[in-house]
């Protein structure tokens, strides 16, 4: 990885990163172990990978900073599906960007975040109708929205969480509807070291 400082208040930045999981336990269910031996059929299926490149831009100045991250990976994915019995072998490809920011004035902040993914099944080695699929549960759009305002006495705020709709299975065919969930809080410091709390969830 990179960084660049463009001036006092923007930087650039770039990152390459190629990691791996052991699939252990993973396996026992699947075509990868040759109950003959107990060896591996595929030495391959013992790590699946995952390699992403992202790159973006920083800003900061005052009580603002916004950060815009572009990205793209390439993920394996072998796994054993208990509620199914199924056992599968996959890649996936995604990209797109997250933006998040943050402004503050006196004792009001706000924050927020959004991210955009385009995600599709590039192979699948025994399922092949399932390849350009969307995975399920990826949404489109993910976001959060968190105002607050802040005293001596007392601190009061909001937390807004939503996603688009997604597949519940990668046959797409079913869809679950977007939302959006509310909850809120309210503290109060009525003597010092004392702090009486109020949350709401899912308003």
């Amino acid at each position: 990885g990179a960084s660049y400082r463009l001036g006092d208040s923007v930087a650039v930045f770039a990152r390459y990163s190629p990691g791996g999981r052991a699939n252990a336990d993973r396996l026992l269910f699947g075509p990868a172990i040759d109950t003959a031996t107990g060896g591996l059929t595929d030495p391959t299926a013992a790590v699946d990978f995952v390699r992403q490149l992202e790159g973006g831009v920083k800003f900061r100045r005052g009580g603002a900073s916004l950060n815009a991250t572009g990205f793209y990976a390439k993920t394996q994915e072998q796994n054993f599906e208990a509620t199914t019995q199924r056992f599968f072998d996959r890649n996936y490809r995604a990209y797109g960007i997250e933006v998040e920011g943050s402004y503050r004035i006196g004792g009001f902040s706000l924050s927020a975040s959004g991210t955009w993914t385009d995600a599709k099944i590039t192979v699948d080695a025994l399922n092949p109708g399932v390849v350009g699929n969307t995975p399920r549960r990826q949404a489109a759009f993910i976001y959060q929205l968190s105002p607050q305002y802040e005293t001596k006495l007392f601190s009061i705020g909001a937390n807004v969480v939503g996603t688009t709709s997604s597949y519940t299975q990668d046959s797409n065919q079913l869809k679950l509807p977007g939302y959006t969930t509310v909850n809120a809080f309210l503290s109060v410091r009525p003597i010092d070291h004392v702090t009486v709390s109020v949350n709401a969830n899912n308003l």
